[in-house]
């Protein structure tokens, strides 16, 4: 604490308290908050030959509230549109832009960037960066769609827009019209930094009360009322003046106006001990505040739940236990009320504009109808468009399908004809525009039509979400045996299990299908509508394909054997046609499965699965009460014992299979890579490269990943 060497004249003179600020950079690395205030860009020229003016960087600003943060561009040719999860470290919160200055003579855009704990790797870079005073060893670098023309000189053609020739003028940025991300670096172009990071109420053994100016020392501030309590004497009353003592300190009370009091009389216990506990107050206050504001930030909830738990934590003290049980309420509140239990809209929520319907929204709703999909009830008076046509010049203004569009995202925002639309190399191109619309409503066709094909493999396998494409290994543990008798005042016998592994590794598939120039000019409506109902139909044949080749290719599994065999090791495989009589054994054969300690499992069968050629025997078998064919008309044992199967991919018309529930017994694994269960669609989103500039084609991507083994043969059983 930094005062004035003076001395107070009498115990009524006014004393004034002077705080030491302590700015960003002491911080503590266990701290759970991780926010780093950074410079997202500066104005002016950047080292790739663009020039940000002050309209440009307004409109970044604007853009970057809530923008992801991503490690590194993505690379040449990639799909930029769709990036990895694994790269996104964190996302950017409370931007400005800041008018020039010392530091920015053509101003900057800063912002606050929130590290996600998964990135701690990156925290801890950060972290050891400003505390050794090198922020710059890492930087920022926008990834932004817009238009430029050459400062103070015409527009030339054949000019590369990455090209960094001094000779040539500046590309000054005329507009942004969106923003894809800004990325962790370490060669930022455009000026993007960190500055300093901002640090959350540590624990440590100095308290700090934190402001938005910086940290007063509490331990300074103890110093200084302890002097308060010593310093009783009257003296000189100003530094410099007549009389003044080197030897004396003049301590200031929080309050500049109230009299000094003395330390040792009850009035001025009383003041120091108000004045403390009013500090304390303000500290928990606003450590409550902020850990409100940062649980808010972490949560999932809906905007509208969030504000009214900030509004009623807003302005008071509480506990973190009472914060914690609030949102796990509302979390449950809102879990019940879905009771469909379907995501829609990809978990995105749509900003609340009142009963406003937009240009946008209306476009998308007459793509969906044209692929007759349901729609909300607010769309109730829009029509589906007649035609590809109709629906390629609403959207892209391109009436005479040329090729180009005057309309940049969505077709709303019109561009001048002076103002190129390309890609600006501090960045990837990204866009949205009929491909988007189209490719959407293509998309939910699609997934329609592939949820509506019939699934029947799902009821006798296990369905699980795998992370990446890495071999998967499934471990079967042993059991043990009987338990051995232990005499008196002897030892346990010690006994070990043994284990087994399946292993597979999940495989991508899928198609690339495009929409042409020539297809939009013929109006061929009705085949590009069949495109997603077969692309479906694709993906689920492909799928059952995969599923059903366990059973009729009767693979060799983990253990080194055939999955049937109809001796050892393995004993599930008949040799008789399907009927009630060959059932039966079969579910003896079952029920004599053993685990790895040769104990009987007592195992049932729950499905028989059959080629559509035995449809008609399995119905009889199963749901026929006499013994099919018998003459004594004896009860039929196997009535409503399993469950039919008819799959069309069974191509044998002699096979018949049993299958367990899967919950009592492993039998199939189908892995998803990701847990996506449902085939994507992808759109090309780069309409200056690929067959959309070679071919004039607008391609569309399917795709579908997942894997599979046999983890358990003995809840399978094959008849012959």
């Amino acid at each position: 604490m930094n005062g004035q060497a003076v001395s107070p004249a009498s115990p009524a003179q006014a004393i004034r308290l002077e705080g030491h600020i302590c700015e960003g950079q002491q911080f503590d690395q266990g701290s759970k908050r991780r926010d780093v205030r950074v410079t997202i860009i500066r104005g002016g020229a950047s080292t790739n030959g663009y020039y940000y003016n002050e309209d440009a960087l307004r409109a970044i600003a604007n853009l970057v509230e809530n923008a992801q943060a991503y490690v590194d561009h993505a690379g040449a040719g990639s799909d930029s549109q769709v990036r990895s999860v694994r790269d996104m470290v964190g996302f950017y919160t409370s931007p400005a832009y800041l008018p020039p200055d010392g530091v920015a003579q053509h101003g900057r855009v800063d912002a606050t960037l929130h590290i996600l704990e998964s990135a701690a790797w990156l925290w801890s870079m950060v972290c050891e960066a400003c505390s050794l005073g090198h922020p710059e060893l890492i930087g920022l670098s926008i990834d932004i769609y817009g238009t430029w023309q050459f400062r103070g000189g015409p527009q030339e053609a054949g000019i590369s827009a990455s090209s960094k020739s001094t000779a040539l003028p500046l590309k000054e940025v005329t507009r942004v019209l969106s923003l894809n991300s800004c990325d962790i670096v370490t060669r930022p172009s455009a000026g993007g930094a960190f500055q300093h990071i901002l640090q959350s109420i540590t624990t440590s053994s100095t308290p700090h009360l934190f402001t938005p100016q910086g940290a007063i020392l509490m331990n300074e501030l103890q110093d200084i009322t302890s002097a308060v309590a010593t310093d009783n004497m009257p003296g000189p009353q100003a530094t410099g003046g007549p009389g003044a003592s080197s030897g004396q300190t003049a301590i200031a009370s929080p309050n500049a106006m109230q009299p000094a009091l003395p330390a040792s009389s009850p009035a001025g216990e009383q003041v120091q001990e108000q004045e403390s506990r009013s500090l304390l107050e303000e500290l928990r206050m606003e450590r409550a505040q902020l850990a409100l504001e940062r649980r808010l930030l972490e949560s999932i909830l809906p905007e509208p739940v969030k504000a009214q738990i900030r509004s009623r934590y807003a302005g008071r003290i509480f506990e973190m236990a009472e914060l914690e049980r609030d949102l796990s309420l509302n979390r449950q509140m809102l879990a019940e009320l879905a009771t469909s239990g379907l995501i829609r809209g990809h978990n995105y929520e749509k900003p609340a504009i009142g009963s406003q319907i937009t240009e946008a929204e209306k476009i998308q709703a007459a793509f969906d109808r044209m692929f007759d999909l349901d729609i909300d009830a607010k769309f109730g008076n829009i029509r589906p468009f007649a035609s590809i046509r109709e629906a390629y010049a609403r959207v892209t203004g391109d009436a005479s399908v040329a090729g180009f569009s005057d309309r940049s995202q969505l077709g709303m925002i019109q561009i001048a004809e002076s103002a190129p639309l390309v890609r600006i190399s501090e960045a990837d191109t990204t866009t949205a525009s009929f491909s988007y619309l189209l490719g959407t409503s293509m998309n939910k066709r699609l997934l329609k039509d592939y949820q509506a094909w019939p699934a029947e493999w799902q009821r006798f396998v296990t369905i699980t979400p795998i992370k990446d494409f890495k071999q998967q290994t499934r471990v079967r543990l042993g059991a043990f045996g009987s338990l051995s008798t232990v005499a008196e005042d002897t030892p346990y016998t010690t006994i070990s299990l043994t284990d087994s592994a399946a292993t597979y590794v999940p495989t991508k598939r899928g198609n690339l299908v495009t929409v042409s120039r020539e297809a939009i000019i013929n109006d061929d409506l009705f085949a590009i509508k069949q495109i997603p109902t077969k692309l479906a139909v694709a993906a689920a044949y492909t799928l059952a394909e995969f599923v059903y080749g366990f059973l009729s290719a009767n693979p060799t599994i983990y253990d080194g054997s055939a999955l049937f065999t109809s001796g050892a090791p393995h004993n599930n495989l008949g040799s008789s046609a399907l009927s009630t009589s060959a059932m039966q054994s079969g579910v003896t054969a079952m029920r004599e499965q053993t685990n790895f300690a040769g104990k009987r499992l007592g195992l049932r069968p729950s499905f028989l699965i059959v080629p559509p050629e035995l449809e008609w025997t399995a119905m009889v078998a199963t749901k026929s009460a006499g013994v099919p064919g018998s003459n004594n008309n004896d009860i039929n044992p196997m009535m409503g014992y399993v469950t039919p199967i008819v799959s069309p991919q069974l191509v044998n018309t002699s096979q018949w299979f049993f299958a367990a529930d899967p919950h009592v017994v492993d039998t199939i694994e189908i892995g998803f890579v990701g847990g996506q269960v449902n085939p994507a669609l992808f759109v090309q989103d780069m309409p200056l490269y690929g067959l959309n500039f070679t071919q004039d084609v607008i391609s569309y991507k399917c795709r579908h990943e997942y894997g599979g083994c046999v983890v358990d043969f003995r809840g399978l059983y094959r008849g012959i």
